[in-house]
Parts: structure tokens; sequence; C-alpha cells
């Protein structure tokens, strides 16, 4: 076999070409690899970020056991009440007897038959409190129909029917959908066999009441259409459950909750430290022997000022308190850390400032979302969003580029396999015409 025969245009042709675009292509995958690693970290540090959010907000959220301090309410006598302290409950004892518990109305109409509804003609009227609905009886002709046609228009009325069997025997009941004394079912037919028995014959399952309570010897009273009474003890949430004996009043106790704050406090900490870590392990400047590999946000100006911000706040003084007073502070890592004995101390003596430091519009957990975290996290002009855009129009552009590089090896290649078989093909001819000579 000559050297000819072993001659292969396609693999010269491969290896020239790709030197001809290996600078270009080695470049190009340097900066691939550079957009890919700052996208995965901008993902990271936007997971970690609403993370961090997410806990601020689940410690701010409203409600009965909103804020950062938690009170306990407790009942001398399991039963009768259950209670739920906001963290604007104030430390007291308060005697509640319960005299009333909140009905809603429900009626039962044993005598009423379907050749009864059949029979009917003009309107039925249901009305609960400023609610009423009229049905037309011509379209209904049974139980039943009655029934779905009350159902249908529950929303309107405040009523809702149901069939129950008694000896086999449909009978209707109807019921208001909300209890307390201004929600009674009134019902009156324009049919005067079927207006008799709605209002002489109905059997009075359960009456509308309110719930009613009084405080200490009964001096003050409060009702409610509900079983819940809101407020009548500052920052408590108490719901009855049923009567209590006149010479046995409940004695509730409002009490500072020392390990359900800390336990708050603790979170926001926690919290806190996992951001701090995650931003760390995203801004490490590496070493020179490569043992630590540098962050693929390593120098980051946005990332420097938002710790910058972050580590401000954490020393400013929020409505006439700091963390620091409460023993919250960082150490030479930056991480934060609760020193529980001074927490304790400082709670016992003023709780109030505890929740002023944290909540409300002015507090810390407001002053971080509003100034540090929201200017990353803007939907519509914040950091990430603008950077990751940006990144993705790189990305775009760098494909392009590699598509121009592959169509330029795929020129290259064909131009030099073209050349290469020209010059076999040529090699071969010359070879063959001086072969004749010889």
């Amino acid at each position: 076999m000559s050297w000819l025969d072993s001659f292969d245009p396609q693999t010269i042709a491969q290896q020239l070409a790709m030197a001809s675009i290996s600078a270009q292509q080695s470049q190009l995958k340097n900066q691939q690899n550079r957009v890919s690693e700052q996208q995965k970290a901008l993902t990271t540090l936007k997971t970690a970020l609403t993370d961090f959010q997410s806990a601020l907000k689940g410690l701010a959220v409203s409600g009965s056991s909103g804020g950062m301090v938690k009170n306990s309410a407790t009942a001398s006598q399991e039963g009768y009440v259950s209670l739920s302290a906001s963290s604007s409950a104030k430390k007291g004892l308060y005697n509640i007897n319960v005299k009333e518990t909140a009905s809603a109305d429900q009626k039962a109409f044993e005598s009423l038959t379907d050749a009864d509804i059949a029979a009917a003609s003009g309107n039925l009227k249901i009305s609960v409190g400023e609610k009423e609905v009229d049905i037309d009886m011509s379209s209904v002709s049974n139980l039943a129909e009655l029934r779905d046609k009350i159902n249908a228009d529950s929303g309107n009325s405040g009523a809702t029917a149901s069939l129950v069997k008694q000896n086999g025997k449909n009978i209707l009941m109807i019921s208001s959908d909300k209890t307390g004394a201004d929600n009674a079912v009134t019902l009156t037919a324009d049919d005067a066999a079927l207006h008799g028995q709605l209002t002489t014959q109905a059997t009075q399952i359960s009456t509308a009441k309110d719930a009613v309570i009084t405080m200490g010897d009964g001096a003050m009273t409060f009702t409610s259409s509900t079983n819940t009474f809101k407020d009548t003890i500052p920052g408590v949430e108490l719901t009855v459950i049923r009567k209590t004996a006149d010479d046995e009043p409940l004695i509730i106790n409002v009490d500072n909750d020392a390990t359900g704050t800390r336990e708050q406090a603790n979170t926001f900490v926690d919290a806190y430290n996992k951001l701090r870590k995650q931003l760390d392990e995203l801004t490490k400047s590496g070493n020179s022997d490569g043992t630590v590999a540098r962050g693929a946000l390593a120098g980051d100006s946005g990332i420097n000022a938002l710790e910058s911000k972050l580590n401000s706040l954490l020393r400013t003084e929020f409505n006439g308190a700091k963390l620091a007073d409460f023993g919250i502070t960082p150490d030479k890592s930056g991480q934060l850390k609760l020193d529980g004995k001074l927490f304790e101390e400082a709670l016992k003596e003023k709780p109030d400032a505890f929740n002023a430091l944290f909540d409300g519009n002015t507090g810390l957990l407001k002053r971080v979302e509003k100034e540090a975290l929201d200017t990353f996290l803007s939907g519509t002009k914040g950091t990430l969003k603008q950077r990751q855009e940006s990144l993705d129009r790189k990305s775009e552009q760098l494909s392009r580029k590699d598509a121009q590089i592959q169509t330029r090896y795929e020129t290259t290649f064909n131009r030099y396999v073209k050349e290469f078989t020209n010059m076999k093909t040529i090699i071969a001819q010359m070879n063959q015409t001086m072969g004749q000579f010889f």
C-alpha cells in the first residue's frame, strides 16, 4: 500500500478545520461556562433571599397569634372555652361566666308532604336577617325539589334545607347558615294552606341565639352572634364551647410565653444565618492554590451592598430598641448568636420593646424587606430580574456565536476536503502517467 492509498482527505480536512477554530471555540466555551455559573448562582441567590423573605413574613404574620412576642391564655377549667393570645395581649387575670352559646335557627316540618308542595301556588318567601328569597311554588312538585330550590338560592337567602328520614318518611328541615339572634329564619307563603303549615306546625329544633358572657360579678355583659369574642379581653380571642355554672366562673390567665417568644427569636436568627452562609459561599474569594474555589459572585458589588445594608439594619435602633438589647449580636464571621440569659432578662423587663423592635411598618422585619430584599426580588425592577435578563441575552449571543463558529468549521472542512481530494486525484493521475514510461 502506497502513502497515497492511506491518505484520507476527510481526516486531514477535519484536523485542519478544527485547528482553525480551536482558539475561538475554547474562548467561547469559557465564556459560556462563566455565564452558566452566574445564572446558577443568581438562581441560588434568589432562592436564599426568597426563603429569608418567607421566614420574615411568617414571623410578622397578622392574626390572633401574630407578632414576635408570644403570650399564652389559659382557663381554670377545660372544655368551656378555647383561647388564643396575640402579641398585644397584656398580662392579667379575668373572671368569665359563659351564659349562652350562639346557635343557628333550625325548624322541622313533620306534617309537610309532597302532596302539600304540589298543591301550593304563589310564592314562598324565606327571610334571614336582611336577606330574602322568593320561590315560585308552581315550579316545584315535591319536598326534594323544594329543598333543591332553597339550596340553589342559599347564598341570597342565608338558609339551607335538608331532608331527613323518620320512620321512612321525608321531613323537611330549614336552617339559618349563620348563628346569632339576628339570623332567625322567617317563612311566609301566598298559599294559605302552606302558610299555616309553615307558621303553626313547625317544630323548633334550635333557636337563633347570640353567645353571652359576663365579666367579674356580672356587671359587664358581652354578646356575639358567633361563639367567638375578639378583644373582649385585650389581645385575646375567646371562643365559647358550653355554658358555665353561675357559681363557677372561669379564671382566664393571660401571661407572657417566654419559650414561644424565644423560638420566634431563634427562627429569625436561624433564617438570617442561613442566608448569610449562602451569601458567603457565593462570594468567597478562593485561594491561589485552587483548594478553595472562587465563588461565582465573588467581588459582586450588588451583594456587597446587600451585606452592608443587612449589617447596618442589624445594628440599627427601631422604635427605641435594637437587637443587642436582647442579646442578639453578630460574631466575627457575621453569623448571629443569641445570649439566652440576656434575652430572657430583657424580655421579662420590656416585652413591648421587643415587639416594637420587629413589628409594624417601622420595625426591623419591614425595613429589611423594603430596604434590602425588595431591591433584589422586585418582579418589575429588581436587581435579580435585570441581571437574569442580561445573562439570558448574553447566553443567546454566545449561542449565535457558537453557530457562527460551527458554520466556519463546516465551510473550512468542506474546502479542505475538496482541495485534498483534488490533490489526491491529480497525484494519482501523475503516478499513472509516469508509470507508462517505466
